[in-house]
């Protein structure tokens, strides 16, 4: 094994002063850096596995509980102990809702019945649980639709959509209820997203929940898209009302906005977390809380704080999160090496950054799964060891299996099965 593999070749290095040699996989891993990894492996560790929609639905037909199967098995495989399940894209279900109608990627229609009937949360717990597996249900949290897919009215329940245009009505034929960008027009990269002022939406999502919470046996639940889409696509007229001056122009209005999202952070942690004794409040953050100027970095990347007025380390410091997982990984086409923004140092400083500030919570870093080595995925998670995280998450699982990672995972860095840390500091 690796482990024996490095205390021989560190023997022989004492006596005959060689340089040991790592494991290569391929050519491009003499770029990495080479990680000293300590030879015994953490007992305690949280090894978490995003699970988005798209790794287990198709665009043309109904997914299948055997599909869910395969993910399972070769995660309990591979040695993770958590997985971020999606249930909740755009204001839908992946679950069976009373309050959100079924996804369209389903069964190819918003709001019909699978048939057969078939609920993918509580099969995930069942067969996960099975395997000593956490399943955490994961959100995105301010989307309500896509930017070319607005939902019919007649859908059934009604779409969040059409409920907060019901709320809040409408101004110059757009929905005061979403995110406007500064030429008073509704904005739309990607997703509608509802916009933080409406109390309206506060009270839906925390519905959505403690709906979740109480109905199945969740182990956690986990919060993504809980942020502004963008520094100039977050001021509407409801959250003008509610600022009580114009938003742009007005000091403060930045640090009132942060408040907007810290507060329902904190509702999640007090309203719904205690519904469900011993479940997990996380969340998925910028990779970027706030450029510090003594890194030298160049260019002017996106910061969580001051472009998406997320304030993670917030939540963290002020105790009303149990862990966050800063999605330290590229947006787009990987390299190899790894060259992005985000490259291996880089990724070491924010690391580093966001671990200082933990407070007796946990960072559970992002770790990319497209890397064509594994060398980069294995490295990252040696050196999350070394800075003292929690664990570490991986996104998402369509890379492992693209690349056929699972092996390299259970014979190298999760070769000793790991349980998950307990939870810290109970509400």
């Amino acid at each position: 094994m690796r482990h024996t593999l490095r205390i021989s070749i560190l023997i022989i290095s004492l006596s005959l002063l060689i340089v040991p040699q790592t494991k290569a996989k391929n050519s491009f891993e003499q770029y990495l850096p080479l990680i000293q990894k300590p030879i015994e492996l953490p007992a305690v560790e949280f090894r978490g596995i995003w699970v988005n929609r798209f790794d287990w639905t198709t665009p043309d037909g109904p997914p299948t509980p055997e599909r869910i199967d395969e993910i399972v098995a070769n995660i309990a495989y591979a040695g993770f102990n958590v997985i971020f399940f999606q249930v909740r894209g755009e204001a839908d279900a992946y679950y069976d809702s009373s309050i959100e109608p079924w996804a369209k990627r389903m069964t190819g229609t918003l709001g019909r019945q699978p048939a057969p009937y078939w609920d993918p949360l509580a099969h995930m717990i069942e067969k996960a649980h099975e395997e000593g597996i956490q399943v955490h249900a994961y959100i995105n949290t301010y989307p309500v639709a896509s930017c070319n897919d607005i939902p019919a009215k007649t859908v059934q329940p009604t779409p969040l959509y059409h409920l907060l245009n019901q709320e809040h009505g409408l101004q110059n034929e757009q929905p005061t209820s979403l995110q406007w960008g500064p030429n008073d027009e509704v904005a739309c990269q990607t997703y509608y997203r509802a916009t933080p002022a409406s109390a309206y939406f506060n009270e839906h999502i925390i519905s959505v929940g403690q709906d979740l919470v109480t109905r199945y046996e969740l182990d956690g639940l986990h919060l993504d898209h809980i942020r502004y889409g963008s520094e100039g696509a977050s001021c509407d007229p409801v959250s003008e009302a509610a600022f009580g001056a114009d938003c742009f122009s007005s000091l403060g209005y930045g640090d009132w906005q942060r408040e907007q999202i810290n507060q329902l952070v904190r509702r999640f942690y007090n309203e719904v977390v205690p519904l469900n004794e011993g479940i997990w409040l996380s969340a998925a953050v910028w990779p970027i809380h706030e450029l510090n100027p003594d890194w030298g970095w160049p260019g002017f990347p996106e910061q969580g704080n001051t472009i998406y007025f997320q304030d993670s380390k917030a939540w963290i410091r002020d105790g009303y999160i149990h862990s966050i997982s800063p999605m330290i990984y590229p947006g787009g086409e990987y390299q190899c090496p790894d060259n992005s923004y985000l490259g291996f140092e880089r990724w070491e400083t924010l690391v580093r950054d966001f671990q200082a500030g933990a407070n007796g919570r946990f960072i559970i870093p992002g770790i990319g799964t497209n890397y064509c080595t594994f060398a980069e995925i294995e490295d990252r998670i040696w050196l999350a060891r070394e800075i003292g995280t929690g664990g570490h998450a991986l996104f998402a699982y369509f890379g492992l299996e693209d690349n056929d990672y699972f092996d390299d995972l259970a014979e190298g860095p999760y070769e000793k099965t790991a349980v998950v840390p307990p939870i810290p500091h109970q509400p």
